[in-house]
């Protein structure tokens, strides 16, 4: 069994996901992330803060709302968790204050973006690498992480 997550983990995690590109993000990193968004009962805001009080790069801060944001959008987070996340990312809007960027032209299928990735200001996305979360957010494991949290 593993051990519950602790504070800061959300705040290494997204350190370590928003130095690269989305689509190279580290797998441990995103994991641990989405475990920290979707079953901890860590304080977002906090994390927040502390993560934003050491990341000044614009794009950097974008990447780490839009993963925060995609993260409430898989089944498994609870609708209370999806509330504090939102929450805590009108931090990142107002640090941000930029204008999202919006699609100009329909693009083929093969070439279109993550829409969500384009309304944080972002030309990537995570496309792929979102598979990696799947197994840790299945009935059996949401049951297993709910416990170990409760």
């Amino acid at each position: 069994m593993t051990k519950p997550l602790d504070g800061q983990v959300l705040t290494s995690a997204l350190d370590t996901l928003v130095k690269r590109p989305l689509n190279q993000a580290d797998d441990a990193a995103l994991v641990s992330a989405a475990k920290a968004v979707w079953y901890s009962n860590s304080d977002l805001e906090g994390e927040l803060v502390a993560f934003l009080s050491c990341h000044t790069d614009e794009v950097e801060v974008r990447r780490a709302g839009y993963l925060l944001e995609r993260f409430t959008r898989f089944t498994c987070v609870s609708d209370l968790r999806v509330s504090e996340t939102l929450n805590a990312l009108e931090l990142v809007a107002h640090w941000t204050c930029g204008q999202p960027v919006t699609p100009r032209t329909v693009t083929p299928l093969r070439r279109r973006r993550d829409e969500l990735a384009v309304s944080w200001g972002l030309s990537e996305g995570l496309g792929l690498k979102a598979q990696i979360l799947m197994p840790f957010q299945t009935r059996h494991y949401e049951a297993e992480q709910r416990a170990m949290f409760s």
